[in-house]
């Protein structure tokens, strides 16, 4: 019975100790706005973040705005923004707003000192119909 005791304690403490890991490491989170025409510049704007719980010394994203034609999916603009901290945002845009579907998609990463990839996460948005 004692023995039972210590089997349930020590796993009790490995579980607290392992979720404090997991903890430390952060959690990032890549976030695409659906496609919006800008009726006053006459352009089509996606945007996108990359977000993290953890500030890191490089965070990097990349948004693209991507056109359906028939049944495949085209990167038509992208843009790719840098900065250091918890967050990162970019936009993109075309001129006009050519028929058919649009979305938005990003990728996101976060790097530490020495420039080792620490996470990657990407998202995509709902459609968009010019």
């Amino acid at each position: 019975m004692k023995l039972g005791r210590y089997i349930v304690a020590s796993a009790l403490l490995f579980a607290l100790v392992a979720t404090q890991l997991a903890g430390a490491a952060g959690g990032f989170e890549a976030r695409a706005k659906r496609p919006a025409y800008d009726s006053s510049s006459l352009e089509l704007v996606a945007a996108g973040s990359y977000v993290g719980e953890v500030a890191r010394p490089s965070l990097r994203v990349t948004v693209c705005l991507r056109k359906k034609i028939g049944r495949q999916s085209f990167a038509i603009e992208c843009e790719t923004s840098s900065a250091r901290g918890r967050r990162v945002k970019a936009t993109v845009s075309v001129p006009g707003c050519v028929t058919g579907t649009w979305r938005t998609t990003v990728v996101g990463e976060a790097f530490n000192r020495r420039g080792t990839l620490v996470d990657q996460s990407s998202a995509v948005s709902r459609k968009f119909r010019c």
